[in-house]
């Protein structure tokens, strides 16, 4: 029981939901066939890459579901 225990402090504590991942980071798991929602790169930046004007995109998701980790991606893809 405290291996068990031992083990499920180490794996609680390897992945902190307030730390985003940087564009490229190994631990990424892409989950956009299992939730059903489009790339950020080929929807938001197409619009920003292609737009001659100012654009406002809103972009929303559950506490936790990676947003910020999308964002540091499509801010790579848009460098």
């Amino acid at each position: 029981m405290t291996q068990d225990f031992q083990f499920l402090k180490r794996l609680y504590n390897a992945f902190d939901p307030f730390q985003p991942l940087p564009a490229g980071h190994p631990a990424y798991v892409n989950c956009n066939d299992v939730r059903g929602d489009g790339d950020i790169l080929v929807g938001v930046g197409r619009e920003i890459l292609m737009s001659y004007r100012m654009t406002c995109q809103l972009f929303g998701g559950h506490r936790g579901a990676g947003k910020s980790t999308k964002l540091l991606r499509l801010q790579d893809y848009l460098d």
